[in-house]
């Protein structure tokens, strides 16, 4: 069976290509990606002698693409993607038995699976590929009436399942093959990088530039709350459209409020168990996956390219951990002892303990290396900010993180002498529990 293999790529060029892993991996990088992914496919294709291999593109100038051996470039044409895809199929089934339309987002798909798919032409019309997020990397006809690919829904998660349809309404017999996986979201780039630790072979060009470019490290956001209903949902919304945030998990310590329903609407993943910021902080960072935890209260808003600030605070080996400066604001009622607010502002800027207001984070190594937060019932923040000085420094973020004043402007007099005494009678040895009888509910 004559068979021709066309691969869909765009030039590799910063800003064009790739663009949803710009985020993660800047422009520049991601059209570095974009072009390790083809070459990758391309040599898979030429080390198979049953395809004849071609490049479906936009523009088709040679010397955008760098591959070995120069590739023969088609013109996609015009129109939708099916449009494209249908255009190539019918070019390549003009002089070829069989011809398939190939994705340049897998680079791992192997000589194998080109085998299994080409295998199954040769009892069916149709064979597919579907790709995790419900399209495919590989489409291969025997036939292809005009207009077969016309009108169907593209970059959703039926697109697979409408492909087949069609196919099918059309007369044509189909095969499906085992899914596999595509590469156009940040979490999809990681988990490729983490097959290619195990097996770089599959996708050598990959593999390299992975290694010798790693990928910035994950960042996973814990949020404790106890009935923050009024707040949860704008924190959320904020942070979930945060560029460079890996991860949420919300902690509850026993909302009544409303909390739960609302952070389950966002999709985000919460864990429920006793009230106690330290064990509700200590069993979100247990339910997490990323390299770096970042603790966020739900009534701390972070400043503009804060988790840029937090990977660029740890890249130094000597640092444990990092903080924001804060700056306090009144969002009840004013006030006349409102301009106090800001008492505690200038703690953040001179302590070389955070509070936890100031959304402090650190390398999972090193939070567990340090066993976590203490269980206590106050000063929590206090206590580990000692544990982490004794492994390295922590780092003031040349920053500052808006915090709400609700607690000082409720109880002004009582916060203020909590904010001067508390602490220093903390570490002149007052229990904790004597302190939280003392200070009462800190929510």
């Amino acid at each position: 069976m004559r068979a021709v293999a066309a691969i869909f790529a765009k030039p590799p060029e910063p800003g064009r290509t790739k663009t949803r892993l710009i985020p993660l991996v800047g422009a520049r990088g991601a059209a570095r990606l974009a072009e390790v992914f083809l070459a990758d496919a391309w040599a898979t294709l030429q080390s198979h002698d049953s395809f004849e291999a071609v490049v479906s593109t936009t523009e088709t100038d040679p010397r955008r693409f760098a591959l070995e051996p120069a590739p023969m470039l088609w013109d996609q044409g015009q129109g939708d993607l099916g449009a494209r895809i249908e255009r190539t199929l019918q070019r390549g089934l003009a002089d070829h038995d069989a011809a398939f339309a190939i994705g340049a987002d897998s680079p791992d798909l192997s000589a194998a699976q080109l085998d299994a798919a080409l295998q199954s032409l040769r009892g069916n019309d149709a064979v597919v590929i579907p790709s995790a997020d419900g399209g495919f990397v590989l489409l291969g006809l025997k036939h292809c009436p005009k207009g077969l690919l016309a009108q169907l829904p593209w970059s959703t998660a039926t697109t697979c399942d409408r492909t087949v349809e069609r196919l099918r309404s059309k007369g044509l017999s189909v095969e499906v093959l085992p899914s596999w996986f595509d590469v156009d979201e940040p979490a999809e780039l990681r988990e490729l990088a983490k097959r290619l630790e195990h097996v770089p072979e599959r996708a050598p060009h990959t593999a390299a530039l992975l290694r010798a470019e790693p990928l910035p490290a994950r960042i996973s956001v814990i949020i404790p709350t106890l009935d923050e209903a009024t707040r949860i949902g704008a924190q959320l919304d904020r942070l979930l459209a945060e560029t460079g945030i890996d991860e949420v998990v919300v902690t509850d310590g026993g909302s009544t409020d409303g909390t739960l329903e609302i952070c389950k609407s966002r999709g985000v993943r919460v864990i429920c168990g006793p009230p106690g910021r330290a064990r509700q902080m200590n069993a979100g960072a247990a339910a997490t996956t990323g390299d770096l935890l970042w603790f966020v209260h739900a009534d701390v808003r972070l400043p503009e390219g804060a988790p840029r600030r937090v990977r660029h605070a740890l890249r130094d080996p000597d640092t444990a951990a990092g903080a924001f400066k804060t700056w306090t604001v009144n969002d009840h009622a004013p006030r006349p002892w409102g301009v106090l607010l800001h008492a505690a502002d200038l703690r953040s800027r001179v302590t070389a303990h955070p509070y936890g207001d100031q959304a402090v984070f650190m390398r999972r190594e090193v939070f567990d290396q340090i066993g976590g937060f203490p269980d206590l019932e106050l000063m929590e923040d206090v206590a580990m900010a000692e544990r982490l000085l004794e492994i390295g420094r922590i780092a003031t973020v040349d920053a500052r993180v808006t915090v709400s004043g609700r607690r000082f402007v409720r109880r002004p007099l009582r916060t203020m002498l909590a904010w001067n005494t508390l602490p220093w009678l903390y570490r002149h040895g007052v229990p904790s529990h004597v302190l939280h009888w003392l200070y009462g509910n800190v929510r």
